[in-house]
């Protein structure tokens, strides 16, 4: 359907630039470090996976819950989530009075088209019949609006527009005003995330727009896409399945009976037998299984098994439709992975290994390990109980830090989240409580870091025509320190000479005496422990 503005087909031929992540018209759909944008390619399996795919049913084949769009259709339903493009600067803003979840919504104007497409409509035009799941109704009837001018994001869950005979709870409608269920607005320059809690057009509380397969991505660039999808992809499970909890970056609970939580990610196997299955797809395919294989999948509803979200067709700046998949190859293509193809993965931090495992305080250190990126900016390192400042995230498997002041011996942990406990659903709704991420490194022996104690010159002192220098090691007993001198305080340590060599005493002190030379008296001292 859509507003019919350069309708291409997917077999189209045109210029495409290189996407970055979650990209939408050029635009980020979010930071690069948030959890949608996440590369998990390397993160380990959960210790529970197998008995996941298990409750699943391994046999449970890949759904692609989306169509093509082609008004030639007529009042076919439109299948997968339509989204909607307008320049925010210049759409008039309309009040929607929201019914059923307003303490959980942010009730604000929306530049909503004048044609826009809801969930559910037909293919040539709108559905009267309304929200709900009656015969001839819309079903959830979501509603995706994507300010291109500010990257901003209105997403509605049981809208009804000002002519629908009903709204979601199936109440009459007679007010002539747009109605909604929900409404959720994010700020996709931004990592923007619902109060914990708090659900969203989503259930677990999660973005619509960010997670769903769309054409413009899922197409090659052969074909006139960006010929990568590099953002996870929404998908529904069964309520048996489904624990009644949630995980970072979920916020939102529903009842249910399972033991998976909301927020968790499902990875597509790379291992001979899956890339043998890619390599027989379709184009399209192999592309949204790669996506699959690097971002995976987040479970972000109740619904049937293995269905993952899609829309139906890319839109332009004019909000009409600029691509539209090829069904055949989609459906022919995903259709042969199975839950068996796919792991439960852990995304908690770990520390395997530092560099170095000790030296002194200030002194740069490299953490490597796992799990460090997906974090939204909120990476936190802890030596002991002392925090390090300003850690710099330089990848998902490795941290540089500057060692803070410390003594002994510490474990290192990576702490990725916030403490944000939740008191709307009480303790356990977040898996991670309080922290609201992925949670703390577990310590092992690999993160023990053992500070040196920084030897220091404290006093100084001409006597007899001798030059004494005394100082401490900070109370750390025994050891051997060198004296070095030289007169020219630029040349590198290599060419400075040991004067004397000695051994702190049981009280970490020292002292050393060098007699006075008047003819050469522009001497410099330096102290170094090996």
């Amino acid at each position: 359907m859509k507003q019919l503005a350069a309708l291409v087909a997917s077999a189209a031929i045109g210029a495409a630039v290189t996407p970055a992540m979650g990209q939408l018209l050029g635009q980020n759909l979010f930071p690069s470090n948030n959890p949608w944008n996440q590369d998990i390619s390397s993160a380990p399996v959960a210790t529970n996976s197998a008995s996941i795919i298990s409750a699943i049913g391994g046999t449970t084949k890949i759904h692609p819950d989306w169509g093509t769009d082609s008004p030639a259709d007529g009042t076919s339903p439109l299948y997968g989530i339509p989204y909607n493009v307008v320049h925010g600067n210049s759409t008039a803003k309309v009040s929607v009075i929201i019914d059923n979840y307003p303490g959980e919504s942010d009730i604000i104007p929306a530049p909503i088209p004048t044609n826009a497409v809801i969930e559910g409509d037909y293919e040539n035009g709108p559905n009267p019949g309304g929200p709900g799941y009656n015969t001839g109704q819309r079903g959830d009837s979501h509603l995706l609006i994507w300010d291109e001018d500010n990257n901003i994001g209105y997403e509605f869950y049981g809208a009804a527009r000002p002519g629908d005979t009903n709204l979601i709870d199936e109440s009459s409608h007679t007010d002539g005003l747009w109605h909604a269920a929900q409404e959720t607005v994010w700020n996709y320059n931004t990592n923007d995330f619902r109060p914990l809690g708090y659900t969203s057009a989503d259930a677990a509380g999660l973005s619509i727009l960010a997670g769903l397969a769309r054409p413009d991505e899922g197409i090659p660039v052969s074909q006139g896409g960006q010929g990568a999808i590099n953002h996870a992809l929404r998908m529904t499970l069964p309520k048996n399945i489904v624990s009644d909890q949630y995980i970072y970056p979920a916020s939102h609970i529903v009842s249910a009976t399972g033991t998976l939580p909301f927020g968790s990610r499902l990875r597509l196997r790379n291992n001979s037998t899956v890339n043998s299955l890619i390599a027989s797809m379709g184009p399209q395919s192999q592309i949204v299984a790669h996506a699959m294989q690097h971002y995976g999948l987040i479970l972000a509803d109740i619904g049937s098994s293995m269905y993952v979200t899609g829309t139906s067709a890319a839109i332009n700046t004019t909000n009409g439709i600029s691509l539209v998949w090829d069904m055949d190859d989609i459906l022919d293509g995903l259709r042969q992975l199975a839950a068996s193809n796919f792991d439960v993965v852990n995304l908690a931090p770990a520390v395997t290994n530092l560099s170095p495992s000790s030296a002194a305080t200030g002194d740069p250190l490299t953490i490597n390990g796992y799990n460090f990126s997906g974090t939204a900016g909120h990476l936190f390192v802890f030596f002991g109980s002392t925090p390090a400042s300003t850690p710099n995230v330089l990848g998902d498997s490795q941290i540089s830090v500057v060692v803070p002041a410390g003594s002994g011996t510490v474990n290192v942990t990576v702490q990725s989240g916030l403490y944000e406990p939740d008191t709307d659903d009480g303790p356990g709704a977040n898996v991670n409580e309080p922290i609201f991420g992925y949670g703390v490194s577990a310590t092992n022996a690999a993160d023990q870091y053992t500070y040196v104690a920084t030897p220091q010159i404290l006093r100084v002192s001409a006597s007899d025509g001798n030059f004494i220098a005394s100082g401490t090691n900070n109370g750390v007993p025994g050891g051997t320190y060198h004296v070095m001198t030289s007169t020219n305080l630029l040349l590198p340590l290599t060419n400075w000479t040991v004067f004397t060599s000695g051994s702190f005493d049981s009280n970490g002190n020292f002292s050393f005496t060098d007699a006075i030379s008047f003819t050469n008296p522009g001497m410099f001292y330096l102290l170094r422990v090996p």
